[in-house]
């Protein structure tokens, strides 16, 4: 009660502004979800990142660590480097298979004019040496990612890194 003995008009007047703060929130909070989303979705995207990236170096490093051993040709190299590559994604919680693991080589006598070729199978007669120091290993690792939240950058985008090193 008033002074004079009048009702107060106050809780009137903070039920109004209860109901203007609960129009905001309204307003605002699909906003605030959406850039939320998008910057969960942006971490999960770039840790998938960098995954592939630590995946491609791990597989490129396993096939430069070549056995002295002439018998250890291209289908050795290729395929414990992608080996390699699939448990370092599966590591980082990736799943790949050996699929998305492609490995090439160029040997040092190639020249630059031509395309990259591998004579390491020792089926072959030009090279019955296997691999050799200075050649080159390159391996690529593609995945790709499914977003948790479509509406903001579609639902799947490719991810691929290619590392490539020289045989020591």
């Amino acid at each position: 009660m008033g002074p004079l003995g009048q009702p107060l008009r106050g809780g009137r007047r903070s039920a109004r502004k209860r109901g203007q703060a609960m129009v905001e929130f309204a307003l605002v909070i699909p906003i605030f979800l959406l850039v939320l989303s998008g910057i969960l979705d942006f971490g999960f995207a770039l840790f998938s990142r960098m995954t592939v990236i630590s995946a491609a170096r791990e597989g490129a490093r396993a096939a430069i660590m070549v056995p002295d051993d002439p018998t250890y040709g291209y289908q050795q190299i290729s395929s414990t480097a992608q080996a390699r590559a699939v448990a370092a994604a599966a590591q980082g919680v990736l799943t790949i298979t050996t699929s998305n693991v492609q490995v090439s080589c160029l040997e040092t006598t190639v020249s630059t004019t031509s395309p990259p070729a591998c004579n390491w199978n020792l089926y072959t007669t030009a090279n019955t040496t296997g691999a050799q120091p200075g050649d080159s290993v390159s391996v690529t690792v593609t995945y790709t990612y499914h977003t948790f939240f479509p509406l903001l950058f579609g639902t799947t985008f490719n991810l691929s890194s290619t590392v490539q090193m020289v045989i020591e």
